[in-house]
């Protein structure tokens, strides 16, 4: 074969090389608002099918949804679903500084780097004297918080959720939802992970104002010795 030949052939075979054989991998798509002529209103986006109701995402969320929410979840906004484990803590606590922290700081308090250059408006402090108390909202028509829990206020807390100032269904409802300026985090986040993240979150919240008496024997000692607002004795 010449070498006219072979240039022919090594070209002819990248050529094919380039040509995706699977229609399943590159077909056409439309996109959202956009247009499509091939429906009579001229829609990409098309309306639920009349008299039908999707069932899948809600058949995955019923066990962890709050109560009184429009499709009628079945969890009582103010009790943890959850068996508290030092597993689960673990778990919320890497999905917290993952998905929350960048924003809401590592400790909730509203201090970051991403919040800080937040222009429209500065996530906020979760629990303590920074947080502004959010209206009732859809589950949490009742709040059922505790008004100055983990508020304004010196003092150690108890170790419960008293120690944020919403009910944990509250919570697990932003996260699923949304909140504001905050996208919803269900698709990065299952249920019992989204749980888990309202667990860790009581965990930071106790740690700012717990008593000195609740640390080991061992440390009392050195955190007496540090400066700062740390545990309250």
């Amino acid at each position: 074969m010449s070498a006219r030949l072979r240039s022919a052939a090594v070209v002819a075979l990248a050529l094919a090389a380039c040509v995706d054989e699977d229609p399943m991998q590159v077909q056409p798509r439309d996109n959202a608002y956009s247009a499509d002529p091939k429906f009579a209103d001229g829609r990409a986006m098309r309306p639920p099918v009349p008299g039908t109701v999707p069932q899948e995402w809600y058949r995955r969320q019923a066990p962890y949804v709050p109560a009184e929410v429009p499709d009628g979840g079945l969890v009582d906004p103010a009790r943890f679903p959850l068996t508290l484990t030092r597993e689960l803590l673990l778990r919320g606590r890497g999905h917290f500084e993952t998905w929350c922290a960048p924003c809401h700081g590592l400790t909730g308090d509203g201090q970051s780097i991403v919040g800080e250059n937040m222009q429209l408006r500065a996530p906020p402090a979760l629990y303590g004297p920074h947080h502004a108390v959010h209206p009732a909202r859809g589950a949490v028509n009742a709040d059922g918080g505790v008004a100055d829990a983990g508020g304004e206020g010196e003092g150690p807390l108890p170790p419960g959720w008293e120690a944020l100032p919403h009910p944990p269904g509250f919570y697990y409802q932003v996260i699923t939802e949304g909140y504001g300026l905050m996208p919803s985090y269900a698709a990065e986040l299952p249920p019992e992970e989204r749980w888990a993240v309202v667990a860790w979150l009581r965990v930071l919240a106790y740690s700012q104002r717990a008593p000195l008496s609740d640390a080991p024997p061992d440390i009392q000692s050195s955190l007496q010795q540090q400066t700062g607002s740390g545990g309250v004795p």
